[in-house]
């Protein structure tokens, strides 16, 4: 049956994110054709503007002023000079009309908000603009509706467009009156699920109504299909979703969230799915109505696919390799394969491949599509529950057949390709998110920016931007830019000005860089927010980019804009809590000794205020409190004194250690700090006011910690090694006597397989350990083999690694934090090389004069070096030394002594060192900029002129500057 049409609706009518044409084409170009809008632009010329997205409150009570902002993009080939008008509708329905002469939509059926001027879209580029509305639903509103919420661009028709038919958007429903709104925003569980078997998840259920909502309750539940229903009457159930438990919420007040946990069993629907084909978890609350709400329609969610039954389940962790590499050329890729199913997987194959596109297909046995080619295969043993291994294999870079000459790749994998193993779930055997640029070009990228927390109107504003040649050849000189944005991201045409949602902070240019050659660069301007922006207390960000007008030709050209960094900008306070420390347990009922640190990182005064301490069962508290929490308590309270901006000060506070009502005696908390608990100062920004320490375990009992694993960086295969282990209790009673077990670790995490050691480990050795008193550490030698694990893979590092109590002879407070992984060990015959240490005791070094620096060489391999090794002293801008290869010289550093006068280190034996000392000049290198401190650092055998076990521990720099700018 069709659905009837209004009598009004006689043109084009907006849907919800998209746009249904009636009457004005006799078709429809639907959201998920933009491909086919793009061509159909492409032939039309002109500027063509739309609504991408529109922000606002879910829900409003009715004469709320609240806040719309609209993303409008023009899409065409032209710019828009002219202002436009943006209007903002709600209606009864998910079809909207722009208001005008003999076409006034009923105003039962949909009324306009407001409207306001959007000004010049340059073509290609979006801006946001934001109104102040008083929320007026339709007539016929009796006290709470729901409705739809939606706008239009142009709707004054000044601007002659490539496409008229898609200036409307309907974001979808809103709420208006006075009721609350429980909605769930996350759920997080174990990847897979045992039938019958007990595990940990939570549920986060949020108030995103308008007024508090009383003690609720929220459901857990497996499904089927990807979706969840609402039971069409309370304890009635589907065959296609069964519940696995419900839990109490409590009340929330108005905007708070609560992190809901809970502990039970799997079960799965009774509706059976193929095998290896995964459920979906998710939640739903309020299942029983027993709270009036604004919006009855959001109470359900999913989180994901989740497999369920009893099998492994392999997936790839990581498919890592360079960031850039000539065609034809040996390229090494590194694949991270796990286990995350339930039982022991089977032997397994991995195909490493490069592809064009980043979906790989599934694992089949039919031949492979032409957008990949195969970089080679790895065999994976037999994997435990929960347990990882890397490979890695080399292959020739060569492009697929499908991919463009100039196309940058995505190395990826495919797990089980054979589908030799069964498993829960078959739909996550590929990754392939890794891009790799592919030929001989230079490719820049923003690795790193130190951008300030606020700014000032009155002030100039310093940021600094690293950029690294992540490519082939060496780079031309190209500018560097800073810009000041309104949006979470920036983007940039190479020709016309920036989007009108961008200002300039500055720039400069930068200096040509050898591949793998960084630079960093300092810049100083005015922060003027960009038109549009909500003020006072604007959220701005930050960015920086390399080569906006395309001047290069690079490998990549997608990777140039750095990481944006938020920052406040205006004149006030912004108070951080930047240290908060916590002990590792605390007996219930006493006292908690914690250090605050609170500093003012904003640009005026910030008088008293007051820091709230929180003990929760999560890394997050719910503020305001205003309703009694199970999941968190407020433990004291630290009293801040007035600070000028930049200040910091240190509060030692001793608090009464309670735990929260409905945690569980073992279950670990977390100390929480708020900063300007009360919300009693107008900050600048109000998203950085937590701190949190632990996790922490309140109970009577023992608590057995690894502390530290030091040993050897390299090792003969099967030779003798020593571990030295620290031992410490971190309970709040004395420990028993104990043993403590040292292990070669193929992963930088151990197992949890019980009884230990998994496949992953190859046991050192087992020492004996004495009782330990409250806070007592000891450390222990552990002599043995330095063999590897079976699994292990002979081209990968391991890593030192021990686990205490593995037998479970001591009952503690915590069972989660008995092992340890620190350093990696390298197993073969040669030597290595390294750089101790480098110091100048005459620092800082006025520029331009000589100085004596000493230089502690070791060789930490087990094989002599029996010639000279040349040592290269050097002098750069840069916290971290560039080791040239067979290029142009550096410009980011100099050699000091000046080259030719090099230094050489006399042959040594394992384990010997030497001290060097030598005389040299601050000279400063061409890329430093004034203001910029440099730096000494030294290189050992930079041509690589000897076979090492390790080769990327060469370098060293002082931890500070030799010398300040003149």
């Amino acid at each position: 049956m069709s659905r009837r049409t209004p009598p009004w609706r006689h043109s084009c009518l907006f849907i919800t994110g998209a746009l249904a044409l009636t009457g004005c084409t006799g078709g429809s170009v639907p959201e998920e054709a933009p491909a086919l809008e793009q061509q159909a632009a492409g032939l039309v010329p002109g500027p063509d503007l739309r609504i991408t997205e529109l922000q606002a409150p879910e829900n409003a009570k009715p004469g709320q002023s609240v806040i719309v902002t609209a993303k409008v993009c023009n899409a065409g080939d032209q710019p828009v000079y002219s202002s436009t008008t943006l209007q903002v509708y709600l209606s009864t329905t998910a079809t909207q009309q722009v208001p005008g002469p003999g076409t006034q939509p009923p105003s039962n059926q949909q009324l306009t908000q407001g409207q306001t001027s959007v000004g010049p879209v340059y073509a290609g580029q979006c801006v946001r603009s934001s109104l102040n509305i008083y929320v007026s639903p339709p007539s016929g509103f009796t006290g709470n509706g729901v409705y739809y919420l939606g706008a239009s661009i142009d709707t004054q028709k000044v601007v002659p467009e490539s496409d008229e038919t898609n200036n409307g958007f309907v974001r979808g429903r809103m709420g208006v009156g006075s009721r609350p709104d429980l909605v769930v925003t996350k759920v997080d569980a174990p990847a897979n699920l045992a039938p019958g078997q007990l595990f940990d998840a939570s549920v986060t259920v949020c108030n995103v109504g308008t007024e508090p909502s009383p003690s609720g309750a929220v459901q857990l539940y497996l499904s089927a299909v990807n979706a969840m229903t609402m039971p069409p009457q309370p304890g009635s159930q589907t065959t296609l979703q069964f519940p696995l438990g419900s839990m109490p919420v409590g009340a929330l007040a108005t905007g708070q969230c609560r992190v809901v946990p809970y502990s039970g069993t799997a079960q799965p629907p009774s509706t059976p799915v193929a095998p290896g084909t995964p459920y979906y978890l998710g939640g739903i609350v309020d299942w029983t109505g027993s709270v009036l709400e604004l919006r009855e329609d959001n109470n359900t969610f999913v989180q994901g696919p989740v497999g369920v039954g009893n099998g492994p389940d392999l997936t790839l962790r990581f498919v890592t390799g360079p960031a850039s590499v000539r065609e034809g050329d040996p390229l090494q890729a590194t694949a991270t394969v796990c286990n995350t199913g339930v039982t022991t997987s089977g032997p397994a194959d991995v195909r490493v491949v490069l592809s064009s596109v980043p979906s790989l297909a599934a694992p089949s046995s039919q031949p492979r599509p032409m957008t990949e080619f195969p970089l080679g295969t790895l065999n994976v043993p037999p994997l435990p529950a929960g347990q990882c291994t890397a490979r890695t294999v080399q292959g020739p870079a060569n492009r697929p057949p499908s991919s463009t000459y100039s196309q940058p790749l995505y190395l990826g994998a495919i797990v089980d390709m054979n589908q030799g193993v069964m498993e829960l779930r078959e739909d996550n055997n590929t990754r392939a998110d890794t891009l790799v640029g592919m030929g001989n070009a230079p490719d820049l990228t923003v690795v790193a920016m130190d951008v300030p927390s606020n700014s000032s109107p009155y002030a100039p504003f310093t940021v600094s931007a690293k950029v690294c040649n992540v490519g082939t050849a060496r780079s031309m000189s190209v500018p560097l830019d800073v810009f000041v944005t309104n949006e979470p991201s920036l983007t940039l045409a190479p020709s016309g000005p920036p989007p009108m949602s961008a200002m300039m902070l500055g720039g400069g240019p930068l200096p040509p860089l050898e591949p793998r050659e960084c630079i960093t660069r300092i810049v100083t301007g005015n922060v003027t927010p960009p038109g549009g922006t909500i003020m006072p207390n604007p959220t701005l960000y930050v960015g920086a980019v390399v080569d906006v007008p395309a001047l290069l030709q690079e490998l990549r050209e997608d990777n140039n804009v750095s990481a944006l960094s938020r920052i406040g900008h205006g004149t006030g306070p912004d108070l951080v809590v930047r240290t908060l420390t916590a002990p590792a347990s605390v007996k219930p009922g006493t006292s908690l000794w914690t250090d605050v640190k609170v500093c003012n990182e904003g640009t005026l005064p910030a008088a008293a205020s007051t820091v709230g301490l929180f003990l929760s069962a999560t890394s997050s508290v719910e503020l305001p409190p205003q309703s009694p929490s199970p999941s968190q308590v407020q433990v004291g309270t630290v009293e801040v004194s007035p600070l000028p901006p930049g200040a910091c000060a240190l509060y030692p506070k001793t608090v009464y250690a309670a735990p929260p009502p409905g945690v569980p005696p073992t279950q670990p908390l977390y100390l929480v700090a708020v900063a300007d608990v009360p919300q009693q100062q107008q900050e600048l920004r109000e998203d950085n006011n937590v701190r949190v320490a632990g996790p922490l375990v309140m109970g009577n009992g023992p608590d057995l910690v690894v502390a530290d694993v030091t040993g050897p960086t390299s090792a003969i295969p099967n030779g003798p090694i020593t571990l030295k282990v620290t031992v410490c209790n971190a309970g709040t009673e004395p420990a028993g006597p104990s043993q403590v077990m040292g292990v070669l670790a193929m992963e930088e995490t151990l197992s949890t397989q019980s009884p230990p050691p998994a496949p992953s480990e190859f046991v050192v050795g087992m020492v004996s350990l004495p009782p330990l008193a409250v806070g007592q550490c000891l450390t222990a030698p552990i002599n043995g083999q330095a063999a590897a694990p079976y699994l292990a893979d002979p081209n990968s590092p391991l890593f030192l690694g021990a686990r205490v109590d593995s037998g479970l002879q001591v009952m503690e407070l915590n069972e989660d934090n008995n092992t340890r992984v620190t350093s990696r060990l390298v197993r073969g015959s040669g030597p290595d090389l390294v750089v101790r240490s480098v110091t100048v005791a005459s620092a800082p070094v006025p520029q331009n004069t000589r100085f004596t620096a000493q230089v502690d060489v070791c060789n930490e391999g087990n094989v002599s070096v029996y010639g000279s090794v040349p040592m290269d002293l050097i002098v750069t801008p840069e916290t971290s030394l560039y080791v040239p290869g067979q290029g142009m010289p550096p410009y980011t550093q100099v050699q000091s002594p000046i080259p030719g006068g090099n230094v050489w280190v006399s042959p040594l034996m394992p384990g010997q060192c030497t001290m060097l000392w030598v005389e040299a000049e601050a000279l400063r290198p061409p890329s430093s900029m004034p203001g910029q401190p440099i730096y000494l650092g030294a290189i050992i055998d930079t041509p690589n002129a000897w076979q090492e076990l390790i080769e990327d521990n060469n370098a060293r720099m002082m931890a500070t500057p030799i010398s300040q700018a003149q």
